[in-house]
């Protein structure tokens, strides 16, 4: 029997002991909030130090030139980056750039990071360029005077100059008319000069005295080492037998493949006969298009259209793009900047096919209209015998008179420069 001996006695339990225990757990408590502190003390003061210093306040930069961002930081609290590789140049006026500071902390786990704002104006003090005077022009008496159709003019930044004209011209009296030109573009820069137009009861007739070259003479007078010799053609050339052609020492020739006008695209009607004659001759060969449109939406379509008629076979010369409509330049209603746009955009859509391009220009065009001649090809136009055009090519046009057997009447000649 149980004895009630102690029943009144308190009942004492034995205590856990978590002393250790919780002294640890303090311990990485406080440690925590010291790795915190300390953290949260260096990532401030990291980003406190950020830091960008730019080269000068509210630099100018010329409109269209190439300009890297980077050029403009002085000094820096940690690694910048810049929003943009280069500045925005393309529009005139005010503009910014942003730059971001940060520094890496803790193997990356932190990345402190502060913005910094580089102003600075957008440029243009080039002026127009006249691309024709007009003086000595020819006006038939009754019909309506209009300056643009006399002169031709543009602008590497503003894509409608204004053109202002001294001077009037009675249209219903024959006589001369001297007049004072001025184009100023939207920056203020101005071209002018002086011209005068003549009105009289008949235009007059135009004689062709240019003389025709042989296009064995064409070869000998220019033969060298690294150079082939070939023509251009399209339908202008009508029926061309590319096997005399051949014969005759041809060992290249461009086919015009196409040619815009009022915005539509055409392809050349001899197009597939030529190209099918100068493959079967065992010609070397390229084409090219001639171009009058102003968007980048078109010749964007000119080019995959070309990849279309192409229809995947191999050129031996790159895709050339011919926009040479600079007699009425203005009525375009681009700057030469954005023809140059066109340009790359022409030649980066056949490379996504895999085909390379080349401007095909005159010398003074590409000397004071064209951009970047050092970056793609070119197809120089130069009738001389002896050209002073400084700029690198790969095809030099030196001829539009030449004459060879298998085609009547006269043939543009171009030189190859074959790379080694």
């Amino acid at each position: 029997m149980r004895s009630d001996r102690y029943k009144d006695e308190p009942v004492f339990k034995k205590k856990k002991k978590h002393g250790p225990l919780k002294a640890l757990l303090i311990l990485i408590l406080l440690l925590a909030a010291a790795i915190a502190g300390t953290t949260a003390y260096v990532y401030k003061t990291s980003y406190d130090s950020l830091a960008v210093t730019f080269t000068e306040e509210t630099p100018v930069v010329e409109f269209g030139e190439s300009h890297p961002s980077m050029d403009y930081v002085k000094e820096s609290g940690g690694e910048v980056r810049p929003a943009d590789d280069y500045l925005n140049t393309e529009v005139t006026g005010p503009a910014e750039m942003k730059f971001t500071a940060e520094k890496r902390l803790f193997g990356g786990l932190l990345t402190p990071a502060k913005d910094f704002t580089l102003s600075y104006v957008v440029a243009d003090s080039i002026p127009p360029l006249q691309l024709w005077s007009g003086d000595g022009t020819v006006l038939q008496r009754g019909t309506e005077f209009n300056i643009n159709d006399v002169i031709a003019y543009g602008d590497n930044a503003d894509p409608t100059p204004l053109v202002t004209v001294d001077g009037d011209v009675n249209m219903e009296k024959n006589g001369s008319y001297p007049l004072h030109v001025k184009v100023t573009d939207s920056s203020g820069n101005a071209t002018e000069w002086d011209l005068t137009v003549t009105v009289a009861d008949e235009l007059p007739g135009y004689e062709d005295t240019a003389e025709s070259t042989d296009f064995a003479d064409f070869v000998s007078a220019n033969k060298g080492s690294g150079r082939s010799f070939g023509i251009d053609v399209s339908a202008w050339q009508d029926d061309i037998d590319f096997k005399a052609v051949k014969k005759a020492g041809c060992e290249f020739v461009i086919i015009r493949i196409g040619y815009t006008s009022d915005g539509e695209l055409n392809i050349d009607k001899t197009y597939y006969q030529n190209i099918q004659g100068a493959r079967a001759a065992g010609l070397k060969i390229g084409v090219y298009l001639y171009s009058t449109d102003n968007t980048e939406e078109q010749v964007r379509f000119d080019a995959d259209w070309i990849i279309d008629n192409l229809g995947g076979s191999n050129l031996d010369l790159p895709v050339a793009f011919d926009w040479e409509d600079f007699g009425n330049f203005q009525d375009y209603g681009i700057s030469f900047h954005e023809l140059n746009k066109l340009y790359d955009a022409f030649a980066d859509q056949l490379a996504q096919a895999g085909y390379g391009c080349m401007l095909y220009g005159s010398k003074n065009y590409i000397e004071k209209v064209w951009d970047k001649t050092d970056v793609r090809p070119v197809w120089l136009a130069h009738y001389t015998k002896n050209t002073d055009y400084k700029g690198p090519y790969m095809l030099w046009q030196a001829s539009c008179t030449g004459r060879i057997s298998g085609i009547s009447g006269d043939v543009d000649m171009d030189i190859l420069y074959n790379k080694n």
